[in-house]
């Protein structure tokens, strides 16, 4: 059987912004901005929710669709119906096939990471496995980098640090009075708080925190599927 996808690669995920997401609905966008490209194998009604639905017509076999979101369970494309005319909406994946007999079983594992990665940036907190992209989500861009390659591949050390302002006094005693007093002297930037992600690879392998900014273990996340052939 003809293959739907030559290849397909998603081992560098990027996180885009999605303002109002749908509920259990994983969008390519937010982990393959070059999108996805499926191929029908076989005709496949088009539904108007992910649960059914108004059909909207009948997907055209042989012709390349996108794919636009998904659950677990079924696809959002864009595409033709078998009268040439354009349509979106939402089809079984038994319409598409592949040579990797577990393409929907790891297209499932996606949707289920992109999930927990949604809720834990909802939630402003790091785990291990995530990518760069995910966790610039969380604390923003590091105040410094650090890489180091070996012959085992490549670690990447991100530094978010937190300053505060600190003013200084001097007490200080009238010559005259011999009263004392404090008197400002200087300003000076202080680490508030501190945070160091190490990457290995391309994935969050460890994340160290000063004692006043730390928290609970974080959490390790599935490293993101990758589909080639």
């Amino acid at each position: 059987m003809k293959a739907f996808l030559c290849f397909l690669f998603l081992a560098l995920p990027l996180m885009a912004s999605i303002d109002d997401p749908e509920e259990n609905v994983v969008y390519v966008e937010e982990f393959a901005p070059k999108g996805i490209t499926l191929k029908v194998e076989k005709p496949g009604w088009i539904y108007a929710t992910n649960e059914g639905g108004r059909k909207r017509g009948s997907l055209k076999t042989g012709i390349d669709v996108e794919l636009v979101s998904f659950t677990d369970r079924a696809y959002f494309v864009r595409g033709k119906r078998e009268n040439g005319t354009g349509v979106s909406g939402w089809v079984t994946p038994s319409a598409f096939s592949s040579k990797d007999p577990k393409f929907v079983e790891k297209l499932k594992e996606v949707h289920s990471r992109q999930i927990t990665v949604r809720e834990l940036i909802a939630n402003k907190e790091v785990a291990l496995g995530m990518t760069p992209e995910e966790l610039e989500k969380i604390l923003g861009k590091p105040n410094k980098t650090t890489l180091r390659r070996n012959a085992d591949g490549q670690t990447e050390i991100w530094e978010f640090i937190d300053y505060e302002t600190v003013d200084h006094f001097a007490t200080f005693r009238d010559p005259s009075t011999g009263a004392l007093y404090r008197r400002f002297t200087h300003t000076t930037e202080e680490i508030k708080s501190k945070q160091v992600v190490e990457f290995e690879n391309g994935f969050v392998s460890s994340t160290e925190q000063t004692k006043n900014n730390r928290g609970a273990r974080p959490k390790v996340l599935t490293f993101p599927v990758v589909f080639s052939w």
